[in-house]
């Protein structure tokens, strides 16, 4: 399985474990990503060996950019929870 062309995969839990050995050896490229959702949300991101000593040694622009916008999903997506948890209209104290 190559990874998409903007060199991120997402990858659900399922996905994963059915294709393990497939998505190992993708990860010997040092230009692949994946982010692992469970119930479509980010809950961890996978690199290979030679990316991460990579990052290690100084993340390029590209890595700084993604850490960005994975930044920012989850966090729309934790704001998201609260929003939800938060009860609607006003409570009136007599």
């Amino acid at each position: 399985m190559p990874p998409s062309p903007s060199r991120v995969r997402f990858i659900g839990s399922r996905e994963l474990h059915r294709d393990l050995p497939k998505v190992l050896d993708s990860l010997e490229n040092p230009e692949c990503r994946y982010v692992l959702t469970i119930h479509s949300k980010p809950k961890a991101v996978m690199i290979g060996a030679e990316a991460f000593l990579s990052l290690l040694r100084g993340a390029t622009p590209e890595d700084r950019l993604l850490a960005l916008q994975l930044g920012a999903l989850v966090q729309g997506l934790e704001s998201s929870v609260v929003d939800a948890e938060e009860p609607e209209g006003d409570l009136v104290e007599v």
